[in-house]
């Protein structure tokens, strides 16, 4: 694990988001007088952005970057922003997406990612591959024992995984992260030879503090359903225990049970006239459970069920166990809860061309990134079921992002000064994972 402390990054906020911020007098008289521990409490109730730029301030407030209690107070106390990461290959840092403004606003967040260093040799490239509760998980490029690499921007921790048991080209990654343990799937693209991959099997790896080792360990690899086909960009979802994730021709979800450590398939609604299906988890954060729900694109020939975009939660999605072979059991009920407006979908679909969208949820927020240059961003609002377009990225890789054929990928982020989690990995980081890691 490598830390950076006199690194430490700051977010980048675009003028036309601070613009709208105002302001406050603060007397000197009443706040100067404060008692220190309530002084600490009230900044361990600021959000992560906020203390980021307060801690400049003084030598005091940045010296609480290092507190274990203010760190544990901070985790538990500051407010949960369900901001969107949007990562691109090469680019060195994150374009972040706050969607809880009426405007929605960017702001720009370093990678950790040191450059090589000179004579290292062939560097190990990297790309981002997952995300939860404030860490990113970059996944090494080249085919065979991938590794698997933790990060938290804000920080500057890095830790590397062991290396994954099954030789693999590109997996399906998901990653479940909670305050002292982590979940880690690495699924499908098996290598059974050099020059050929076959969607087989997953490799789990398991971190608890209160487990034994408490650095984890893989387990048994698990056999996926027959006919599976994974797409790595859709990533993976997790709920109740369970990573989901999108199988195609035909559209199936496959249902993983981390404890039974066994795979299982539950039917999507309208499967055969979906077309962008992604998988996310809408709702959640400290005070409710999250819940699985499924955006796509519905094209119909039929004038009675006109082209939308739809979205459905999951009920009971506890699957078929084996799946079969045909496009899954049942094991789970779907129910519609949204339908993009008519007005709004000709909009989208316009931006999108029929080439398809990146899509992630956080808490009541999903967004739709079309897979088109330039294209605006979409937000859904789902408590308030309300679609509202986000205004253009000020920064390069503007709107749709998808620049040069580099790709981009959309996840869930939540900026976060502790992530506990990350220290329960192994202290040691061979220098060509870190000197080689390129986003």
């Amino acid at each position: 694990m490598m830390h950076h402390p006199h690194l430490l990054p700051r977010l980048h906020p675009s003028s036309s988001s601070s613009s709208s911020e105002v302001a406050v007098d603060m007397d000197p008289r009443v706040w100067g007088r404060l008692p220190q521990p309530l002084v600490d409490r009230v900044l361990a109730c600021l959000p992560t952005p906020s203390f980021l730029r307060l801690r400049a301030a003084c030598r005091r407030f940045y010296s609480l970057l290092y507190s274990s209690p203010f760190l544990h107070s901070h985790l538990l106390l500051s407010p949960h922003l369900p901001f969107f990461a949007f990562a691109v290959p090469s680019a060195g840092y994150l374009l972040l997406l706050d969607p809880t403004r009426q405007a929605p606003s960017w702001s720009r967040l370093p990678l950790p990612l040191p450059a090589p260093a000179p004579g290292a040799g062939q560097a190990q490239a990297f790309s981002p591959a997952a995300a939860s509760a404030g860490l990113l998980a970059f996944l090494s490029d080249a085919s065979g024992h991938k590794t698997l690499l933790l990060a938290n921007p804000i920080t500057r921790l890095l830790a590397p995984l062991p290396i994954c048991p099954t030789a693999r080209l590109s997996p399906t990654v998901g990653l479940a992260a909670g305050p002292t343990s982590f979940i880690a799937v690495m699924a499908g693209d098996d290598l059974v030879s050099p020059f050929a991959v076959k969607n087989i099997s997953a490799d789990t790896f398991v971190a608890d503090a209160a487990s034994v080792p408490p650095s984890g360990f893989w387990a048994p690899s698990s056999l996926l359903p027959r006919l599976s086909s994974l797409d790595p960009r859709a990533g993976m979802a997790f709920a109740s225990g369970r990573f989901y994730c999108m199988s195609s021709s035909p559209f199936a979800v496959l249902v993983f049970d981390v404890a039974a450590n066994v795979w299982s398939k539950v039917q999507p609604p309208m499967r055969r006239f979906l077309r962008s299906p992604a998988l996310v988890e809408l709702g959640g954060g400290r005070e409710r459970e999250a819940r699985v729900a499924l955006v796509s694109a519905v094209e119909k020939s039929r004038l009675s069920v006109p082209r939308s975009v739809r979205v459905w939660t999951l009920r009971g999605g506890h699957g078929v166990a084996g799946g079969g072979s045909g496009g899954g059991g049942g094991g789970g009920a779907w129910t519609e809860v949204a339908r993009m407006p008519p007005d709004v979908h000709e909009q989208f679909a316009a931006a999108e061309g029929g080439r398809g969208f990146e899509c992630a949820a956080h808490g009541d927020f999903v967004v739709l990134a079309p897979r088109v240059p330039g294209s605006p961003v979409l937000v859904f609002d789902s408590r308030h079921d309300e679609w509202r377009w986000a205004p253009p990225c000020p920064y390069p890789y503007v709107g749709g992002i998808a620049v040069v054929g580099a790709g981009f990928r959309v996840f869930a982020y939540e900026p976060r000064l502790a992530t506990p989690a990350i220290g329960l990995l192994d202290a040691t980081a061979p220098a060509a994972f870190v000197h080689g890691m390129q986003a």
